[in-house]
Formats: C-alpha cells, structure tokens, sequence
C-alpha cells in the first residue's frame, strides 16, 4: 500500500457532520447575489486621506475612489473593459492601472491624475504581459517585468511617464521576472525570479552598475519571493518554503551577507502581505487549513493579533506613517470588504458595505472543516457547506467542488456560486487535494508527474464521506469545478463514470497535447515540471487526457467558457464537447466571446452561474432516483 503522505492535516479532529437549525433560512436570489459589488484591490492615497479600490459597483471592474472615513465612494475610470488597479505615484499626482481586452491578460499600463481624468496609455502593446508595476520611490520611473522581447519571457524594463521612454534594463539569464520591488533609496530592484512559475529565487539588481546578485538561486525545488523591503534598505521580507519546517514561512534575508533569518516557522503555512515603510515590522497570515490568523509582526519578535474572526485575508498595506492599516478580507458569509485599522487606539473598522438587496451575513452557511482518508490513507482536509434544516435521511442531493491551479488552496473565502446551491437545498464539499498548497511542501508537490492521478482519487474519496455522513443520496451527486478544477470534473467523469449524476467543467481543458501546444507561454514550463515530456511521457499524457476517454462519460455535462482565454484555450472546450456528442453523451455548451478565464462581467456572470443552476436542478433535483 502506498505510505500516507505527511500532512498537517493529520492532526485536525472532525466532528461529525451536522445541518444547523436555523428559522427563516431559504433559497438566495441568483440577480440579487451577483450584484453584490465585488473588490478585487485596494490601496491608500499618497496623502492617507482616501482608498482607491477595483471594485464592479456598476458591472465592470473599474477604479473608485473611497474616503478614508468610509462612505460611497467617487468612480475615476469608464471602461467596459477590465481594469486592474496598480498604485498611486509617491507625490499623489497620478494613478497608474492597467487594461486588457475581452479578458486576454495582455494588458497596456495607463497613466491617469490620482483625482480622475483622462489617461493617457504609457505602453501600447499588442499581446504582451505585464507584471509588478512599481513607481520609484522618487517618482521618476516605474518599473514592470514584461514579455516585450518574446513571448514568456520576463524582463526588466524602466519607463520614463512623462517623456514614455522604455528601457529594459536586466534579461531573463537568472529566470522570469515574477515580481520586483525597490529599495527604499530607489537604486536597487529586489527581483524574484523563476524558471518555470513554480520555484522561485530572489536577486537583487544594481541599477548604477547593472549587475545583479544572485541571492537565493530559482533554480533549485524551493519558492521564494521577496515581498518588500525593511526601512533599513538593507534587509528583505521573503516568503520561502526553503527552511527545515518544509514549510511556507517568513524569514529576513540579508541582502549582503546572504543570510535568512525565520521569524515563523511553524506546521502550517504563513507569509507576509505587507512590509512597513516606517518601521521594522510586516505583517503577516498563519493559515491553518484554509482559516487565516492574522498578526503584526515586529522585527524584535513582538506580535499583535488582528481580531477579525475565520476568514482570509486577501492583502494588506501600511499607511507612510505605519500608524493605519488597510485590509481586504472575505469570509464565508462575508465578500471582500475594506477595512482600517488605526494601531493608536487598535480600533478596527470597516469601510465599506458590498451586499446589497437585503442581504445580510445570517443569509449564508459557514463550512465546516473536516478530513477524510484517501486511498493510501493520507488525510485529506475539506470544507463541507450544510444547507440548515435537513433531515440526516439520505436524501439530498451534494456536488463535488474541485478547485483550480493544481497549486492553490480551497480556503474559508467568499463563494457566490456555492450559497447559491447550499441555499437551494445541495450539500457542497471542497477537497484539499494533494498538490494543494497550505500543507507544506511534501503534500503540495504529491502531485508531481501524476496530475489526474493522486490528486482526482482523493477527490473521489469525497463521495464516501459524503455517503457516510447520513445525509447524501448516493445517486444524486454531481462533480464540478473550474480550470484546473474543471479538468479534474472531466477526469473524474471519464475515470470513474458510475459515480456521478452531472459534471460542470467551466474554463477547462481536456487534451494535455493540444493544451500545451495552444496555451499562454508562461505555463508550458509549469507544465513540464508538473507532468513531464510530451514526447517523452506521451503515455502518461493520453492516459491523463479526457479527450481520450470522452465515449466513458455517462452523467450530463455542462461546459463554460471564455473565447479569448490563453490559459486553458476554449478549443479544448470545443474538443471536449465534440466528443461528448458524437459518443451519444449529453452535453451542453456555453462560450463567451468577451471573456477570458473565468468571467468578470457581471452578465455573464449571472449567465453563466444561471445555467449551472439551472443544470444541476435538471438533473439532481428533479432526477427520478
């Protein structure tokens, strides 16, 4: 029998699973739930007296601005395209975001005055990535990492706003640019490399000399990332699994002798969000199973606790004085939301209010975290969402929830589309699979060179669990899930094809071959770490391809997709779909020609969402059994 897989889940205790009582819980309204207004991004005003946010108030993602004391806040960008927020200029004058089209993630960066107006595009590129765009400390020049020369291929690059000069500055001998930062005295760059956008190391680039130091190599089977910089100029935040806890933890590295100091290592997983720009403190999350804690971390080892209950928290940045705090966090019952934390009087509290049409927290379902065995006995962690008020007789229906990456996390956040289900009367499990991160390094690299293997039969173990736990039909399950996940959903449709009443694969793909040859650059080095050769393991690669096996598949099938997605290509949507069809299967379709991967417009949004619900009241709710 294979050996258990060491995991700190091992040590979770499960209780028995239970539905709440709860008087007056009843089914969501899907429109009323997909106009809740979502944040994706907040960051403080130069000055501290205001937050710009990327929030979706009107239906597309746009840049706001919000006092500091709370309110409705000002919309400074109009565009029906996605816009992303970047940061504030350090005089507060401009605001830099960037911009795709029809969700392609090759955006341009514009320049806009910090008060709203018009912008002006710094970039004008076709079909180019641009990552970690940073205004200098000075102001002067903003620094990204770009695919400007080839395409996947990270550089460096200076450009001047106000004559629009680009100057790369350092190549890719080192690795992919993932992310830079500044030094406090703007003369050097802390660049976290990579060779495949898995493992990662950290550099530091002299841009007097234009040399560039090779702090922590990216080409070993560790990941580090530098997250900013220590007041001191001298010292880093890293966040590194490349420490005897085999761990994702905090340490300080020392830019000029080379050395890492751990500040806390521990079981579970923890890393910095933010770093303070006046003092020698961060702060940091503790994530214990997908339950994030949070504290303020000083350098001398003192530690203040954030008081917001289970939950996670998305980022965070300091104030210039250090003396306020933002935060966005989300939990279950709660979607992303602003929130200040004034570190004199330690008063937290919340600036924004997202839900809308007489929502309220009581409306939603906290999971409950619980484990199961998987084949070779290893604990896998999982949050079960309980609708309130059922009878444990065996008879409601349930839905698999397979979440993407592989190398992500399903944590205690914000999920519309399962409350909506939980809300209409389905019990929702969401696995941790091996390959997940959040159990430190050995679980999350069980997966390597058996994508559709390990990690899908642990995904299956989820039926028996739900089969013990008193309150699932057997014959009304179904499997669902996106990117990644949605890969996964048609593995398990096609490998274990007895188990499921439905599968709802949205943003997937389905032919290992056709997707490493069509997808975005940047991943086809992700891809040969996580499963090898195409030429080389092209058994392993069809044997795990459900394109192969589409005539297996017996339950429904619902495909989501966007047409300009350069991750998993909407042609494997179309192969998937084709197949499915000319085996006899029942499939349906649906591809947005404006979206990418996943979707953003809140149209399409509640469209899409609609049809699963819809879909899987067809076929589990409405199912003779």
């Amino acid at each position: 029998m294979p050996l258990m897989i060491p995991t700190p889940a091992a040590r979770l205790k499960t209780e028995p699973v239970r539905s709440p009582r709860r008087p007056g819980y009843g089914p969501l309204d899907l429109e009323t739930l997909y106009n809740v207004h979502q944040i994706a991004s907040a960051r403080w005003s130069a000055d501290g007296r205001s937050i710009y946010l990327e929030t979706n108030i009107t239906g597309r993602f746009n840049i706001w601005r919000l006092p500091v004391g709370g309110g409705w806040p000002e919309q400074l960008t109009v565009s029906d395209e996605r816009t992303r927020l970047e940061e504030p200029s350090p005089d507060g004058r401009w605001l830099i975001y960037t911009q795709d089209r029809g969700g392609n993630e090759k955006p341009n960066i514009f320049l806009m005055p910090a008060r709203g107006g018009p912008a002006r595009n710094l970039t004008r590129t076709e079909g180019v990535g641009y990552r970690s765009i940073r205004w200098s400390p000075d102001g002067r020049f903003i620094a990204f990492a770009a695919e400007r020369d080839a395409p996947g291929e990270y550089a460096v690059y200076l450009l001047d706003p106000i004559r629009g000069n680009v100057t790369r500055v350092a190549g890719t001998e080192h690795g992919q640019c993932a992310g830079l930062r500044w030094s406090p005295d703007g003369r050097r760059l802390a660049l976290t490399r990579t060779h495949d956008f898995l493992h990662s190391g950290v550099t530091v680039f002299d841009l007097e000399t234009l040399q560039e130091r090779v702090l922590v190599p990216a080409d070993t089977d560790r990941i580090t990332a530098a997250v900013d910089w220590l007041p001191d100029g001298r010292h880093l935040v890293i966040n590194s699994n490349a420490n005897p806890a085999d761990t994702e933890a905090v340490g300080l590295l020392d830019t000029v002798s080379g050395r890492v100091d751990w500040v806390t290592l521990d079981e579970w997983e923890s890393w910095a969000l933010a770093v303070s720009p006046a003092s020698p403190e961060f702060i940091y999350v503790r994530n214990v199973a997908g339950n994030h804690r949070a504290f303020i971390r000083q350098i001398d080892g003192a530690e203040t606790p954030l008081s917001l209950p289970d939950g996670v928290y998305l980022l965070a940045e300091f104030s210039r004085s250090a003396e306020r705090l933002l935060l966005l966090y989300a939990s279950a019952d709660s979607p992303p939301e602003v929130w200040r934390l004034d570190r004199r009087s330690g008063r937290l509290r919340q600036l924004t209010r997202v839900l809308v049409g007489g929502l309220r927290r009581r409306k939603f379902v906290r999971p409950q975290l619980v484990t199961y065995p998987s084949f070779d006995g290893t604990p896998i962690a999982a949050f079960i969402y309980v609708p309130p008020n059922l009878r444990p007789d065996g008879s409601h229906p349930a839905v698999v929830y397979a979440h993407g990456g592989p190398t992500w996390q399903h944590q205690n956040g914000w999920f519309p589309d399962i409350q909506f289900l939980v809300s209409h009367g389905f019990i929702v499990i969401a696995p941790n699979f091996r390959g997940s991160t959040g159990f430190g390094r050995p679980f999350q690299e069980a997966n390597r060179k058996d994508l559709g293997g390990g990690d899908l039969r642990d995904l299956v173990a989820a039926v028996d669990f739900l089969k013990g736990s008193g309150y699932v039909d057997s014959r009304r399950i179904a499997v669902m899930g996106a990117s990644y996940g949605g890969y996964l959903t048609l593995m398990a449709l096609t490998k274990y094809p007895d188990l499921w009443a439905a599968g709802v694969a949205i943003v997937p793909f389905a032919n290992w071959f056709t997707e490493y040859e069509n997808e975005d650059p940047t991943l086809k080095a992700y891809d040969r770490v996580m499963m090898g050769d195409p030429v080389a393991d092209a058994e392993l690669w069809r044997d795990r391809s459900p394109i192969f096996f589409a005539d297996r598949i017996r339950a429904p099938l619902l495909l989501l997709a966007g047409a300009n997605d350069i991750r998993c290509p909407v042609e494997e949507t179309r192969q998937i779909a084709d197949a499915v069809r000319s085996a006899g299967g029942i499939v349906e379709v649906k591809i947005y020609e404006n979206e990418g991967h996943g979707f953003s417009r809140r149209e399409n949004r509640i469209d899409a969402f609609r049809r699963v619900a819809q879909f899987l009241e067809r076929y589990l709710l409405n199912a003779r059994t």
